[in-house]
């Protein structure tokens, strides 16, 4: 009986001796994965800053030139163009951004929801009324340089999209030649 008290005995003290350092080996575990949780969230947080830098940057200054659609219209008749100045977008905090709508040259602000899918922006408009213009529903989606989505004013509603145009930079005007330059290969006499 004494060898199997013994292996108990042993058994025991091996569990007592393990036990400390396994707590040691769960508290170091937790805190890796704290600050590797940390660490996430951190870059998810300054690739978010990224992301709306670039999609403000993208918006101000620019065009959006594309086409929209009718749902009850017959085919040959559903498509119309599309064309939406954008003086401004600036990010306020959260999901809201004030976009600077020009409408005919009038600076229209509009304070926008913005939600985002991964880097993906997309404005939503919930029974957003528009002075002088209307109620709008709307989800408008950008990518690269396009934008898709759905509007709906009142009865009417359908499907818009295009491409995201900005000025294009002024060129400079090609060098002149100087008047008094002599052509190359002669000499002066």
């Amino acid at each position: 009986m004494k060898p199997i008290r013994q292996l108990f005995a042993v058994s025991l003290t091996i569990l007592a001796l393990s036990a400390p350092c396994s707590a040691q080996d769960d508290d170091a575990k937790a805190d890796a994965e704290a600050k590797a949780k940390a660490a996430a969230e951190a870059k998810a947080a300054e690739d978010r800053t990224e992301a709306i830098k670039k999609f403000t940057k993208q918006l101000s200054g620019s065009t959006l030139v594309g086409q929209f659609t009718l749902d009850d219209a017959p085919a040959e008749q559903s498509m119309k163009p599309d064309r939406y100045q954008i003086a401004t977008v600036n990010h306020i905090s959260g999901d809201t951004y004030l976009f600077v709508y020009l409408h005919k040259g009038v600076p229209i602000p509009l304070s926008l929801k913005v939600l985002w899918a991964g880097d993906t922006p997309m404005i939503v408009l919930d029974d957003f009324t528009i002075a002088g213009m209307g109620t709008f529903s709307s989800r408008v989606m950008f990518h690269g340089d396009r934008y898709a989505g759905t509007w709906q004013h009142g009865k009417k509603g359908g499907l818009m999209f295009g491409k995201i145009e900005k000025p294009k930079a002024p060129q400079e005007p090609a060098e002149k030649a100087k008047p008094d330059a002599k052509p190359a290969g002669k000499s002066a006499e």
